[in-house]
């Protein structure tokens, strides 16, 4: 439930353009880095225009949400228990901290719903049952007016039909602010968003923050824990489609295009456990290859480093790197599997720098299957099965930079955005 939970969460805010100029992409020439910096700037805008949709709801709506308490429906008019009336017959003679919190009228203020309130908010939006569907949370509150507060949050939690499984208090560090209180509560959805905007509209409290939950993971990314999940990093994957950028050597192909449209279908369709499927390439294609394969070749006595020219001479010896042919992906992938551990799975286009460096630490490298224009056989926007096969193939069959790349990738699971642009700047060389 909770990996289900986050995937949603993460499609939520997955990004939904493409690496093209026309979206801001940095550079027409890609990199691991730009795709990391680009990606978190693309977040962000999305996450933002997500949070911004859902506070502009709830301020419309106002949680308008039923809840019940004691049997008795409960509305959002006058008898909406509160922070101020939770325990006003049995603390009268604490009457100072309501008479603070009347003075201020925050109901008419907008309510600003953080991350973690949003993903909540949708959850319990699914359905009736979801509303009340019981709820594990854990609630930070920072308290201005000290201890003489506490008896009132626990009894406006009671009337909300909420259970405490933990509480705990310090000083606070924080100016102004005496306590910090940490409750761990369970209650149903709908009355657990309903608390935390009652306990906001008091003055009594510096900060009320919903610090984390059960089965709704909004902070940590979702991240692959075997192979097999990789097949669940696709619908981040973003196809770099020519007639993006007129400037891309296939924008005038139609024919070009519509290869690419069916190769990249193959690759969507592929799913853990499958054998790679094989991709007829024509006569120009294969051409392509030949002229990028022998200058390659005339390169690679001055330029390749000593693990690129042996792996490269094993894998002309295996009869998968040859002038006239294409290698295909499955022969490949055997051939690294033996050597190093590390497979290859087919990617239908630009993968997300996460997605990529994820991969990795599962000796997995996705690679597309696609093949440049043939009016650019020495460049291509974007990376293709020669720049994949010539230029990264080889060094994955060496141990020891096998080993590297899997670090790395282990590395990135579960990163932040900041700590994943970190990670591209040291990878930078596999991509």
């Amino acid at each position: 439930m909770a990996v289900a939970a986050a995937q949603k969460n993460r499609e939520m805010f997955a990004i939904k353009k493409s690496y093209s100029i026309e979206n801001g992409y940095p550079s027409r020439r890609r990199s691991l880095v730009d795709d990391a910096r680009f990606e978190t700037l693309v977040v962000k805008q999305t996450k933002q225009s997500v949070l911004e949709e859902a506070r502009a709801r709830a301020n419309d709506s106002g949680l308008d949400s039923e809840f019940i308490q004691d049997g008795i429906h409960i509305g959002n008019g006058d008898n909406t228990p509160t922070v101020e009336d939770g325990t006003q017959q049995d603390e009268t003679k604490n009457g100072h901290l309501a008479d603070a919190d009347v003075g201020d009228n925050k109901a008419d203020e907008d309510y600003t719903l953080t991350e973690e309130e949003v993903i909540l908010q949708n959850a319990a939006s699914e359905s009736p049952e979801a509303e009340q569907a019981v709820q594990q949370a854990a609630l930070l509150l920072r308290m201005r007016d000290g201890m003489g507060s506490l008896a009132r949050i626990l009894k406006t939690i009671d009337n909300y039909k909420g259970c405490i499984q933990h509480l705990e208090t310090r000083p606070s560090q924080v100016p102004g602010v005496q306590f910090d209180a940490l409750l761990k509560v369970t209650m149903s959805r709908i009355n657990l968003l309903q608390l935390i905007r009652s306990l906001r509209q008091s003055t009594a409290f510096a900060g009320v923050n919903l610090m984390s939950e059960n089965n709704i993971s909004s902070k940590t990314p979702w991240f692959p824990c075997h192979a097999s999940d990789l097949d669940n990093c696709n619908h981040l994957m973003t196809k770099y489609e020519p007639e993006l950028d007129m400037n891309h050597p296939g924008f005038a192909d139609k024919e070009y295009r519509e290869r690419r449209k069916q190769i990249a279908e193959i690759a969507f369709a592929y799913k853990y456990g499958d054998p790679i499927p094989s991709i007829s390439y024509t006569e120009s294609e294969n051409a392509t290859w030949q002229r990028v394969f022998n200058t390659v070749l005339d390169l690679m006595p001055k330029h390749a480093c000593k693990e690129y020219k042996v792996a490269f001479g094993k894998l002309q010896a295996a009869d998968i790197f040859v002038p006239h042919r294409i290698p295909q992906l499955e022969d490949v992938s055997s051939f690294l599997r033996k050597h190093t551990g590390f497979t290859l799975r087919p990617a239908a286009g630009l993968l997300t720098a996460r997605d990529f460096l994820a991969s990795l630490a599962f000796r997995v490298f996705q690679s597309t299957q696609y093949v440049r224009h043939a009016n650019s056989p020495f460049h291509t926007p974007e990376p293709d099965c020669i720049h994949e096969l010539l230029g990264h193939i080889p060094l994955l069959a060496d141990p020891s930079f096998a080993q590297f790349s899997q670090e790395i990738g282990l590395a990135s699971l579960g990163a932040s955005d900041s700590e994943i642009e970190k990670l591209s700047t040291v990878s930078s060389g596999i991509s």
